[in-house]
């Protein structure tokens, strides 16, 4: 009869790459927590993976050859102070799924009323799209 073994009987280390957990710096730009670099977003996603296809390349013919609409509508975090998971009005990441701005939001495209939905950017997500190099025509000396 043989043994089932794991080859990798050291796991984490025999990894290439892992978080630290033990690593947290608040003095860092963005800040560090528990392993993790903390910047724009809703906690979870960064706000250059969540934003830029809305602002910027839906919106180019590569990406939506039919000339599909796009509107961006971005939730701010705004918790509240005595509520375990943010309440109504939180933007964070599953947090936004239970709040009242997108739920209303939901709600008018599921009714058929899409297009009262505006277009609402309060973050600098657009001028962090505007430098991305979305055909391959940027200097490539260029840096983020």
């Amino acid at each position: 009869m043989s043994e089932c073994t794991s080859p990798q009987s050291d796991f984490p280390m025999a990894r290439v790459s892992y978080i630290d957990f033990s690593m947290t710096d608040n003095n860092a730009v963005p800040k560090l927590r528990n392993g993790v670099k903390v910047g724009e977003g809703d906690g979870t996603v960064s706000l250059l993976s969540l934003g830029a296809m809305c602002v910027e390349g839906w919106r180019r013919k590569r990406w939506n050859p039919g000339g599909v609409k796009i509107t961006t509508h971005e939730v701010a975090h705004e918790p509240e102070a005595y509520h375990l998971r943010g309440g109504a009005s939180s933007g964070d990441h599953i947090d936004i799924l239970g709040g009242t701005p997108l739920n209303e939001i939901v709600g008018k495209v599921a009714t058929g009323a899409g297009d009262e939905v505006e277009e609402r950017i309060i973050s600098n997500i657009r001028e962090y799209a505007s430098r991305i190099d979305w055909d391959g025509d940027l200097d490539p000396d260029y840096v983020f």
